[in-house]
């Protein structure tokens, strides 16, 4: 069992993210959104670099056999809206292999078959054209970029309702012990609030608006 993935699953994707802001590290991937709420994935990231065809035409890869259960497969489509990237077979075997989820900076196709399996999809959106003959997986388990965000084969990926962050790997101790703090601070405002509490009194209590504030090192 990964400790640190098991540890991050039980907090927030908000914390997390203020988390970040404290440690001034980018993680956060704008525009990448799950195709329906209740997803909630945490997992270490499995990359796929794709570039436009050249002289040759392209593969979209078949790669998923290599993929271990529990990862997070990552795929760079340089944000193309126009060609997808992860169809139904790629779904149905990434379902069938417990690989928690896809994240793709570009488009899917084939979404009814990954709603009907409850499969975690987190992309630009959905267009039905393929990717073949128009793209080409050119580099596997290599430094990619989603949303301008560097990921790293390892980093751990955490996909909710929110959006989909990055946490890289030689920071993952760090980052989850702020998250935890952050998480255990907030919920002792809610506490406190309940209890009676002014919600301005709960704040100044426990430091709220310092919780996400940038270390200055």
């Amino acid at each position: 069992m990964d400790k640190i993935v098991e540890a991050f699953k039980s907090i927030s994707i908000a914390a997390v993210s203020d988390a970040l802001d404290r440690l001034g590290l980018r993680g956060t991937c704008l525009g990448i959104s799950p195709l329906k709420y209740g997803y909630h994935v945490v997992g270490r990231a499995w990359t796929v670099k794709y570039l436009p065809i050249g002289v040759n035409q392209g593969t979209v890869g078949d790669y998923i056999d290599d993929i271990p259960p529990g990862s997070v497969v990552v795929l760079d489509n340089e944000g193309r809206l126009d060609c997808t990237v992860w169809g139904d077979i790629l779904t149905s075997v990434a379902h069938r292999k417990g690989i928690a989820g896809t994240v793709i900076d570009g488009v899917c196709r084939d979404v009814k078959y990954a709603l009907e399996l409850n499969y975690p999809i987190f992309s630009r959106g959905k267009f039905m054209r393929t990717g073949k003959d128009r793209v080409e997986a050119v580099a596997f388990n290599v430094p990619i970029s989603i949303a301008g965000v560097q990921v790293r084969p390892g980093d751990i990926i955490y996909g909710a309702d929110d959006g989909v962050l990055v946490i890289h790997k030689e920071k993952e101790e760090e980052i989850l012990a702020v998250a935890q703090d952050i998480e255990e601070k907030e919920e002792n405002i809610r506490k406190a609030v309940m209890n009676g509490l002014s919600l301005k009194e709960a704040r100044e209590q426990y430091g709220y608006h310092l919780l996400q504030r940038r270390n200055m090192k």
